[in-house]
């Protein structure tokens, strides 16, 4: 016990027991440690402020005004404590949240209203897009991202498996034929996802296997719900994450491409600033994302 506030809060708690004893059962430490901490402090105010005896302890005149003045001063300490604590574990004020724009849309804007109802007193800024932002310098509590992560100074915890499929309309395969093989790939025109450093460079897997196609076609775009769209209207095929196809497959608006065959698995993930003094409003938040988030089964 060195610090000033260790010496002032030994000496408060000394002072309301009249009791070394007391006040190191009260604080959990030594009664020598108590004893020493007071004794510093009043050789650092050049006063007594205890006058000691073998059965009691009682205040000097210097002692009774350090006292009033130090209880107030560890009654506001507790009093700013308590307030960032509650406004820590209270779900009130803003949570800031990034989110890309297709996985936001698809997997996120549905679930915002059944979060919000269970905590009217709490604002969300969802902010969609596919920029990467800077948690820390741009103020957001958290973003949920799909794929890889980079960012070291980030907590990140999986809500979801992911993986991306290839996909087509019916139509499309009807005119164009269906590719037997990742290498036919190139004969077809190929609906880009551009977010990656080689988004054309599609890595696909199948039990051990491992191929790389080279894509090229009509449409590139950062945008899942983009290439999802034109897929659907039958401009070729695309690789897109499971959560983006899977109503559109059990719908029979898009078909499998090259069942078996897919990227290897990533997944969805919340990211946050830091892993202590996590608000409340974040944990709730992530708690209930992974809890309603369901990765959708795509028939291998």
């Amino acid at each position: 016990m060195s610090s000033r506030f260790d010496e002032l809060s030994a000496f408060v708690e000394v002072a309301r027991r009249h009791s070394f004893v007391g006040a190191a059962r009260q604080l959990d430490k030594h009664v020598s440690a108590v004893s020493r901490a007071v004794a510093t402090l009043e050789a650092r105010l050049g006063v007594r402020l205890l006058q000691r005896t073998t059965r009691s302890v009682a205040l000097t005149e210097a002692g009774r005004d350090y006292f009033q003045r130090g209880e107030a001063l560890l009654a506001e300490f507790d009093g700013a404590e308590a307030a960032v604590r509650d406004l820590g574990a209270s779900l009130r004020g803003t949570l800031r949240v990034s989110a890309a724009s297709g996985s936001g849309v698809i997997q996120i804007a549905g679930l915002v209203p059944e979060f919000l109802a269970a905590h009217p007193h709490l604002q969300l800024d969802l902010q969609l897009g596919n920029r990467y932002v800077d948690l820390i310098e741009e103020g957001y509590d958290l973003a949920i991202r799909v794929g890889a992560l980079a960012d070291s100074r980030l907590i990140a915890r999986k809500l979801a498996p992911n993986r991306r499929v290839l996909v087509a309309s019916p139509a499309w395969l009807e005119r164009h034929g269906r590719p037997r093989t990742p290498a036919a790939l190139q004969r077809h025109a190929c609906l880009v996802l551009d977010i990656g450093t080689h988004p054309q460079r599609w890595q696909l897997v199948r039990r051990g296997a491992e191929e790389h196609v080279d894509a090229r076609g009509p449409l590139r775009s950062n945008n899942v719900l983009a290439l999802l769209a034109a897929c659907r209207g039958d401009a070729g095929i695309a690789l897109l994450p499971e959560f983006a196809v899977a109503a559109d497959l059990r719908a029979g608006r898009l078909r499998r491409v090259l069942a078996g065959w897919a990227t290897p698995e990533h997944g969805v993930y919340a990211v946050y600033p830091s892993a202590r003094f996590v608000p409340a409003k974040v944990r709730a938040f992530i708690d209930f994302i992974a809890q309603r988030l369901r990765a959708p089964t795509v028939d291998a």
